[in-house]
């Protein structure tokens, strides 16, 4: 937990002119136009690491404990986090006692405190208890396991806080062991303690170089090497059966830039093993939307996995501060989820709970409060919708819900008009919820909406939520998609349909050139997400149908079939019979008749990669692979 940096969102409220005769433009209205046509990232939830409050809140009493993850948990009356990060420590070398960040809680254990010893399943019992006790509480919890750093015994300096220097602190020969620890860990999560992590993450702002020995919290210098971490960690995920169910996530960078930079840097082999980019947003803050352009060309999610107030100047409000950092991150890099460092720091700027761990209490402060009025409404499965000013966002629930949030840091009243022309059908009313300081999150009458636009006044120094059902329709316009393809080194062609001899190459580079995402599939189980594919030394086998889907940065679908043909007498091209069952079916409102399947069929559902994601079709829009018995069958859902 580091950073630098921040960015400023600043205010839409109108400068005060009065001027004899004329309205004063404080009275002038900010139209903000919300369309249901640009739908960006399937929001997953939000969340905190446990780390390390839940080292210590573990300690307290079974009520009190049911109090604290109540305010954490609940959706109606707390927070209504769903996501939780669990620090795999790795345990300091005997006679260490440095770690005393966190009220002490930065001293996590670790599993296995010497490399000839055996695993010690009862080391951490206070993260695991809150761990434990927290996925039998929250419906659908997403879990995560991170790492600060290795088990002393692999380190170079023998210190889990770092190199003397802040370099690299993983032994070379033990990135295998490492991985087989973290592995063997997350296994014995889900036999013994039924908890299991969708992903596994190595680091924690591995290329920040700040993490040195004798420090007070756990840190790795991983600068170098990090595809060859992800890579063993894969490898060992998979060996014990817990991939693609349980996969990796990367990198944790402390700034946006480095995250971005080390992805551009992962093997495709690596890729192959990740689920999500998880990047802190302390700072490179520029690059938000470079780092979500990237990673969805890959087909992988956003996270930002953990932030906080480092370094921040001015004397803006904390709670509105934080309030701007979470628009920007869900806005511009489009992030998945939001996650929280710590939500009980001792720190007061960098808390949403102040923690009395000796007299087991807790207090909210207005941080707390601001992050409800964006969790208790913006749920997990809500669709993040374009909404034209960076002082608001917009979200459509599952349950058809609009809701739209607005921030008003500044000291004077800000007038919105919401243009909601684009629905087809929106509710007549909203219900409103405001923050205000010094922190309070209270229901306010509910606003008329006049046909389908909406006006309020935004009071300064507050976040006002608004919620109206009954929303419906929207128009995705995909782009048009050019299907070129050339041979050898010759000029490029579009065309659908190529004839190729044996051992020439091929690529076929369809347009757009550039931005979206594209997710194609082929003959010989035949997977990319590049846009140009490239083949050599082609032979028959290589003949068939190649399909690309491609999703554009608002969501919208194209695709297109080139259909490929290899002459080659020893592996002549057959037209697959075309009678039997297509293999992509639309499932209309994800009924589960059109797919063939009773409602309580057993199946198996997976993403274009193969990785697991549920046993049921309640999914976002989009392709996925269900596995019913021995059948796989390609599902497309509207």
């Amino acid at each position: 937990m580091m950073g630098f940096g921040r960015k400023n969102i600043f205010s839409c409220a109108a400068v005060a002119l009065c001027l004899a005769g004329f309205a004063s433009e404080s009275q002038a209205q900010t139209k903000v136009v919300v369309d249901p046509g640009k739908r960006y990232q399937v929001f997953e939830g939000w969340g905190t690491s446990l780390c390390w409050w839940a080292v210590k809140a573990g300690a307290w009493s079974e009520s009190n404990r049911s109090k604290l993850l109540g305010a954490i948990a609940d959706p109606d009356t707390g927070l209504g986090y769903t996501i939780f990060r669990y620090n795999i420590g790795g345990g300091d070398q005997p006679g260490h006692n440095h770690l005393d960040k966190g009220d002490g809680g930065a001293n996590v254990p670790g599993y296995k405190p010497t490399e000839k010893g055996d695993f010690d399943w009862t080391a951490d019992p206070y993260q695991r208890t809150i761990a434990i006790e927290l996925s039998k509480r929250v419906k659908s919890p997403i879990f995560e396991a991170f790492s600060n750093s290795p088990p002393w015994w692999m380190t170079k300096s023998g210190c889990v806080s770092g190199s003397s220097d802040g370099s690299d602190n993983l032994k070379e020969d033990y990135f295998d062991d490492f991985a087989d620890y973290l592995s063997e860990v997350a296994l014995h999560f889900k036999k013994e303690w039924g908890i299991t992590f969708r992903t596994v993450e190595p680091f924690n702002e591995p290329s920040a170089g700040w993490w040195k020995s004798n420090g007070g919290q756990e840190g790795c210098g991983f600068k170098n090497n990090q595809t060859k971490m992800i890579v063993e960690l894969g490898k060992a995920l998979q060996k014990k059966g817990l991939f693609p169910e349980t996969s990796v996530s990367a990198a944790d960078e402390t700034n946006i830039g480095d995250a971005l930079n080390q992805f551009n840097k992962y093997s495709s082999e690596a890729l192959s093993y990740m689920f999500q980019v998880n990047t802190h947003s302390y700072s490179g803050g520029d690059n938000r939307a470079k780092l979500f352009n990237a990673a969805f060309a890959k087909d992988k999610k956003v996270w930002q996995s953990e932030t906080g107030p480092l370094h921040k100047s001015g004397d803006e409000n904390i709670a509105l501060w934080m309030a701007g950092v979470i628009l920007a991150d869900l806005r511009d890099m489009k992030a998945s989820a939001w996650v929280d460092w710590q939500i009980g720091d001792p720190a007061e700027n960098w808390r949403s709970l102040a923690l009395n761990h000796s007299k087991q209490t807790f207090t909210p402060n207005a941080r707390y409060y601001m992050h409800a009025a964006f969790s208790r409404y913006i749920r997990p499965g809500s669709r993040i919708i374009d909404s034209d000013n960076g002082n608001t966002l917009a979200a459509l629930r599952e349950d058809g819900s609009l809701v739209l949030v607005v921030r008003n840091s500044g000291s004077s009243d800000a007038k919105y008009s919401f243009d909601l022309t684009a629905f087809d059908k929106i509710g007549t009313s909203a219900k409103v919820y405001r923050f205000e300081l010094p922190g309070s999150l209270k229901a306010l009458s509910d606003i008329a909406l006049s046909g389908k636009s909406l006006s309020m006044t935004a009071p300064g120094q507050t976040i006002t939520t608004m919620v109206i059902s009954g929303a419906e329709g929207g128009v995705c316009t995909p782009d048009t998609i050019i299907p070129y393809v050339k041979v050898h080194d010759g000029g490029w062609n579009e065309t659908t349909d190529v004839q190729v001899n044996k051992g020439d190459s091929l690529v076929i580079g369809p347009h757009p050139w550039e931005g979206g995402r594209w997710v194609w599939s082929g003959p010989k189980d035949f997977k990319s997400t590049d846009r140009e594919i490239r083949f050599k030394n082609m032979d028959g086998t290589m003949s068939g149908y190649y399909k690309a889907v491609h999703t554009n940065a608002s969501g919208c679908d194209a695709s297109v079939t080139i259909k490929v043909v290899v002459d080659d007498p020893e592996n002549p091209f057959v037209e697959p019979d075309t009678t039997q069952e297509d293999s992509t079916t639309a499932i209309r409102n994800r009924n589960l008749v059109d797919f063939a399947i009773c409602p309580n069929d057993p199946i198996q559902v997976f993403d274009m990669q193969g990785r697991f994601l549920g046993k049921s079709l309640k999914l976002a829009p989009g392709t996925y692979l269900v596995r019913r018995g021995i059948r796989l069958q390609q599902v497309r859902i509207k």
